[in-house]
């Protein structure tokens, strides 16, 4: 296994804020993953669109969460789930990969069709195989 953290990035919309709060303090606890959301971990004044892009930039893993809330793809959601969809064209397999989290039982959007999918309890499992397989 690579002895470097996991890198998670986490992509929401701000209705799913005490979900994805609480996802994000989940993966925290983990000693192996390094999880990134932007209420965490962006700072007063810091231009946020940057920080986002570097964020997304250094990541393994582009988790994209999906709920009634998320439908239908709008705004900085839909822009970073663009930008990952991009980074899969350019990237290894072994340095990004994009997993959908299901929130609750909302269809997929199209855009996210061919992207795997994971709910809560095949997460961290899903997680520690993309880490293996670094």
């Amino acid at each position: 296994m690579n002895d470097k953290k996991l890198r998670v990035f986490i992509s929401r919309r701000v209705e799913d804020r005490p979900r994805t709060h609480t996802l994000y303090n989940q993966l925290k606890q983990e000693d192996w993953i390094d999880p990134w959301l932007d209420v965490e971990n962006l700072h007063p004044g810091q231009p946020w669109d940057v920080e986002i892009l570097k964020a997304l930039q250094s990541s393994n893993v582009g988790l994209v969460c999906v709920s009634t809330h998320s439908l239908p793809l709008t705004g900085q959601h839909k822009r970073e789930i663009l930008e990952m969809l991009e980074r899969t064209k350019t990237t290894s397999k072994e340095e990004f990969q994009i997993l959908t989290l299901r929130l609750d039982d909302a269809p997929l959007p199209e855009e996210l069709a061919n992207v795997p999918t994971t709910d809560m309890q095949t997460l961290i499992p899903t997680l520690k195989k993309i880490m293996v397989s670094r």
